[in-house]
């Protein structure tokens, strides 16, 4: 009797031990399924390294394209990457003077052209771009070329002012450098943010 009363103490425990083990797996694995709930534009007026390329977007009238359920890969410039973009093709695109005042309407047809030249349809991690010269079609037409290794994404323009993307001469060879990806894999609810450190033109 008091063999088998160890023994039934003994399943007992093993039994609590698993059933344990089985209650806090599912609770871990909802925590890493759980799908993101914030849209692109959300995400990317939640991080304050996008908020030139949102102002873009903005002037532009295209926040609720960033807010679709259409998956979307955006390249998405950083603040940082504005520094070395040309000021007055900027201020030309979304037009304001030098001195930030109004000049002009906001030329949306080719600020629209330059954004969707950031954005590939269909949600690409970093892991998926891996390779030598892939070519991608953005939503504005043309074509980029993304070279991936372990180390590093970069994304160019592989045909400066020979690709129709609307948006027309003044943007060719702005570029002299591929555009790096300085982080990558920011995931929405309905697509993925990798952020690069220069504007891309197209």
């Amino acid at each position: 009797m008091i063999k088998s009363h160890m023994l039934r103490r003994g399943f007992l425990m093993i039994g609590g031990m698993a059933a344990a083990g089985s209650l806090a797996a599912p609770g871990i694995l909802r925590a890493q399924s759980v799908p993101p709930t914030a849209t692109l534009a959300d995400t990317m007026a939640g991080d304050s390294r996008f908020s030139r390329f949102l102002d873009l977007i903005t002037r532009a009238g295209m926040v609720e394209d960033f807010r679709s359920a259409q998956p979307l890969t955006v390249f998405a410039p950083t603040d940082a990457a504005f520094t070395g973009a040309p000021a007055n093709l900027l201020q030309q695109l979304v037009g304001t003077n030098s001195s930030g005042g109004s000049q002009e309407s906001v030329d949306r047809q080719r600020l629209g052209a330059l954004i969707n030249y950031h954005i590939v349809p269909g949600a690409f991690r970093a892991s998926e771009l891996m390779g030598s010269d892939r070519r991608l079609r953005t939503r504005n037409g043309a074509d980029i070329s993304i070279t991936g290794t372990a180390d590093s994404v970069l994304v160019r323009n592989p045909a400066p002012a020979q690709q129709i993307a609307g948006f027309g001469s003044a943007g060719a060879n702005v570029n002299a450098q591929p555009a790096r990806v300085v982080a990558p894999n920011i995931v929405a609810s309905n697509g993925v943010i990798h952020a690069v450190d220069q504007l891309m033109w197209p």
